[in-house]
């Protein structure tokens, strides 16, 4: 696995050509779009919208509704469309994927950082968290195995935080990739907080988790961490910044 400090996230003159070895993740400051969301909004379809209101908070609910926003442009680029035609479909465990299939896409936001990854011919998840305190004891218990916890209590602070989130991005990451969120099994969690291989296999049985992912770390802004998972295939991969100039009409 590539270190952290290996990605450069570049900035565009034009947009890129996605070629089919390629995997583009694309990283974009959602506070820096907030004077736009009414605009951007106008881009997402009801269904959307609904999922917005599933957030209590109003800070939350603006946050979603740009991520949408964004995931559209960023898709509408490749397909020389306008984001308001794309149509999305809903897998079992609630993974969104173009209705015509042409891309393959991921998208994840935490406070005010979405990352989007995409792909032509690889199933890919990606995952975003802000580094924060706390939290590592609170969710550690829910879904890490006693070896997990112990080898996460074994390590000195901040190492134990940041080992945390790399690894739960990771094992997000992962679980989308496979479409089957966080009821992956995990019962090799603790593979995932130390350095692991670039290929993981989950534990469990099922024909998803037969084939293994890529797994890719990236560092997408100070104080978060970020992982990628590419489901059965090599790729390069390349880091983009997208900007409010890159917005498109519904």
């Amino acid at each position: 696995m590539k270190t952290l400090s290996r990605n450069r996230w570049m900035a565009l003159r034009n947009w890129p050509e996605l070629q089919q070895d390629e995997i583009h993740i694309w990283k974009a400051d959602l506070d820096a779009i907030a004077a736009q969301r009414p605009g951007l909004e106008r881009t997402l379809d009801p269904d959307e919208i609904r999922r917005a209101g599933q957030y209590s908070s109003a800070a939350d609910r603006d946050r979603y509704i740009l991520s949408c926003a964004v995931r559209r442009n960023i898709l509408a680029r490749y397909l020389r469309t306008k984001p308001g035609e794309l149509e999305f479909t809903y897998g079992p465990n609630g993974k969104p994927e173009l209705a015509n299939g042409k891309l393959r896409f991921n998208i994840s936001h935490s406070y005010g950082l979405a990352v989007c990854a995409v792909s032509r011919s690889l199933d890919v998840g990606v995952d975003v968290e802000r580094i924060r305190a706390g939290v590592e004891e609170e969710i550690s218990g829910w879904f890490f195995s006693l070896r997990a916890i112990r080898y996460l209590e074994a390590l000195p602070q901040p190492l134990r935080r940041r080992t945390f989130f790399q690894g739960w991005t990771r094992m997000e990451a992962y679980g989308k990739a496979l479409g089957l969120g966080l009821t992956v099994n995990f019962e090799n969690v603790e593979a995932l907080l130390g350095t692991p291989d670039a290929w993981f296999r989950g534990a469990g049985s099922t024909p998803a988790e037969s084939v293994p992912c890529r797994l890719q770390d990236f560092h997408p802004r100070k104080g978060y961490a970020g992982a990628l998972a590419a489901r059965g295939g090599e790729c390069k991969l390349k880091y983009w910044t997208w900007q409010p100039r890159y917005a498109l009409a519904a």
